[in-house]
C-alpha cells in the first residue's frame, strides 16, 4: 500500500512539474509578446510626438514667413514715402514761387470764375487744406462701407491682418473705418493736434510721415498677431494719429492737453505720452481684443524716433535726391 502511494506521489509531482513549466512557457510567450506589443507602441508614440514636432516646427517656418512680404512692403514704402516727399517739396517750392509771380501780375485784371475758386482754395490755411483731404478719403470709405455689394472689397484691401496675401492693405486700412463713433473719434484727434506739425515740417513731410507711421503701425500689428496667432483683423487711423501725436508730445512736452470728454482734466504732453504707451503696452501683454494696442504702440514709437532722429538723418540723407532731381529738371526743362 505505501509502494502504491509513493508512486502515485511520483507520478503526481511529474505531471505538476510539468504543468508548472508549462505555464512558465506560457508566461513568457506572454510577456513576449506584450513587450513586442508595448515596444511597437512606444515607437509609434515616438513617430507620432517626432510628426507632431516637425509639423510645430513648420508651421513656426510658415508663421515666421508671414512677415517677409509686410516686412519689405514697410521698408520700401517708408523709404519712397519720403523720396517723394522730398521731391514733392521742391516741386511745391517752385510752384509757390511762381504763384506769387503770377498774382503780382494779375493783380489789376479781371479773373473768370474757376481763377476766383481757386483762389478761395488757396485763401484756406495750408494745414486745414491738408486734414481736410485727409479726413475727406476716410469719409468716402465709411460711406462705402454702408453699400453691402461693395464689403467683400473694402474686407479684402481695407481690413489689415497677417493672413494675406495683399500688403496693400497695410497702407489702405488706415483709411478705413467701420464704425461712425470711431471716425468721429479719429477725426477729431487728427484734426486738434496736426496744425503744428503742418506748419512746423510742411503739408509735404506731413504726409509723409502719416502714412508711414500707418504702415509701420501695421507692421507691428503683424508681428504681435503672428507671435500670439491671433487672427483678428485691424481696420483705422489710429495708428498713423498715434504717429502724430508721438511727434507733437516729442517736440512740446510741456504742451497742456486735455480729454475730449473731460476738458476741465489738463495735463502735460509728457504724461499724456507715457500714459498712452503704459496703457497700450499693458493692452498688448494682456492680449486686449477690443483696441489694436500693438499698432497704436508702432505709431507712436515711429512718431517719437522721427523726432529725435528721424528727421535730421532722413532729410540729411535726401539732399543728394534733391540735388540730382534739380539737374534732370533743368537739363529736361
Amino acid at each position: 500500500m505505501w509502494l502504491k502511494y509513493s508512486k502515485y506521489l511520483l507520478s503526481s509531482s511529474k505531471s505538476s512539474s510539468l504543468i508548472y513549466f508549462e505555464l512558465i512557457k506560457q508566461c513568457r510567450r506572454e510577456f513576449s509578446r506584450h513587450a513586442s506589443k508595448l515596444k511597437l507602441r512606444r515607437s509609434k508614440q515616438d513617430l507620432d510626438q517626432s510628426n507632431i514636432l516637425r509639423i510645430e516646427s513648420e508651421k513656426e517656418i510658415h508663421r515666421s514667413s508671414l512677415l517677409i512680404r509686410p516686412t519689405i512692403f514697410t521698408l520700401s514704402f517708408v523709404g519712397c514715402s519720403f523720396v517723394t516727399c522730398a521731391i514733392w517739396q521742391y516741386e511745391s517750392h517752385r510752384k509757390k514761387l511762381k504763384r506769387q509771380k503770377e498774382n503780382w501780375q494779375s493783380k489789376n485784371k479781371s479773373q473768370n470764375i474757376p481763377s476766383q475758386l481757386k483762389n478761395i482754395w488757396y485763401n484756406i490755411p495750408e494745414s486745414k487744406r491738408t486734414i481736410g483731404t485727409i479726413i475727406g478719403l476716410n469719409l468716402i470709405v465709411l460711406l462705402s462701407w454702408r453699400i453691402k455689394r461693395f464689403e467683400p472689397f473694402l474686407l479684402k484691401y481695407f481690413t489689415s491682418t497677417p493672413y494675406k496675401k495683399n500688403v496693400s492693405s497695410m497702407l489702405l486700412s488706415t483709411f478705413s473705418h467701420y464704425n461712425g463713433i470711431h471716425f468721429l473719434c479719429n477725426m477729431y484727434v487728427l484734426w486738434s493736434f496736426s496744425d503744428p506739425i503742418i506748419k512746423i515740417f510742411g503739408k509735404e513731410q506731413f504726409f509723409a510721415l502719416y502714412l508711414s507711421g500707418g504702415v509701420i503701425s501695421s507692421w507691428l500689428s503683424y508681428v504681435i498677431k503672428v507671435m500670439t496667432r491671433t487672427q483678428n483683423i485691424s481696420l483705422g487711423a489710429s495708428g498713423s494719429i498715434m504717429a502724430i501725436l508721438g511727434v507733437i508730445c516729442t517736440q512740446y512736452p510741456d504742451a497742456e492737453l486735455a480729454i475730449i470728454f473731460l476738458p476741465f482734466l489738463t495735463f502735460s504732453a509728457k504724461t499724456g505720452i507715457i500714459s498712452m504707451i503704459s496703457f497700450d503696452l499693458l493692452g498688448t501683454i494682456m492680449r486686449w481684443r477690443y483696441l489694436d494696442h500693438s499698432a497704436h504702440l508702432g505709431g507712436v514709437f515711429f512718431g517719437i524716433f522721427y523726432v529725435k532722429y528721424g528727421s535730421k538723418f532722413m532729410w540729411e540723407s535726401l539732399t543728394p535726391v534733391v540735388q540730382c532731381w534739380h539737374q534732370l529738371r533743368e537739363k529736361f526743362k
